[in-house]
């Protein structure tokens, strides 16, 4: 049973390890538990500093945006319904405006341990969409709607195959007949999460009529 518990966890910090985008959990007063490399990337602390020194007003730059993130799960029944805006502050000062999506977490007795928090940096939206601009100027008005359409699916295939690859692990994970009851609705909201961002990566596609896969 042992074997098997250790192989979930290991697993599991693999997966959130791999994901693009940054996640975050913070226990009920607020202290957060654990960050993967994309959250300490886009925060600039070490994984040391993320997940023993950090309380969540430390990364809000706006003091009722820890609020309105619990709010909002809490309204939504566990669950934010909508991503909501906040802005961040880096190790260095920087601002960064995000979207979070955010889930209440309950362990095996419904017994709440926590928010689970997947930070979206808008940035890289507005990055994406300067890129696409530019592949447009680069090409005379013919050839600009195919330019940009391959440049669209290029970023749709590196973000929907992370996302498919994640999702398939915890599949499997949830397969393990003894897996421990936490464990197990740990994965299953992550996976849940995943599942969300995989639909906004499926409406981005449809908007500019690209595949995100072979």
């Amino acid at each position: 049973m042992g074997g098997v518990l250790d192989n979930a966890q290991q697993n599991l910090t693999s997966l959130l390890d791999m994901l693009p985008v940054a996640v975050l959990f913070a226990d009920t007063r607020g202290r957060i538990s654990f960050g993967n490399p994309a959250a300490c990337a886009l925060l600039g602390f070490s994984t040391i500093e993320v997940q023993t020194l950090l309380h969540v007003s430390d990364i809000y730059h706006r003091a009722d945006d820890a609020r309105r993130v619990l709010k909002a799960a809490r309204d939504g029944g566990g669950l934010s319904a909508t991503p909501v805006d906040v802005v961040l502050r880096s190790r260095s000062g920087e601002l960064i405006a995000a979207k979070v999506h955010v889930r209440i977490v309950f362990d095996a007795a419904g017994t709440v341990t926590g928010t689970m928090g997947v930070l979206v940096d808008q940035r890289q939206l507005g990055e994406l969409g300067r890129r696409l601009e530019d592949a447009a100027a680069q090409v005379i008005s013919s050839e600009r709607r195919s330019a940009v359409v391959k440049v669209a699916g290029m970023v749709a295939h590196d973000v929907s195959q992370p996302l498919m690859a994640a999702m398939g692990t915890i599949e499997l994970i949830l397969l393990h007949k003894n897996l421990d009851a936490k464990i197990s609705t740990r994965l299953a909201r992550t996976y849940e999460q995943l599942e969300r961002l995989r639909g906004i990566m499926t409406d981005f596609v449809k908007v500019t009529g690209t595949r995100s896969g072979p």
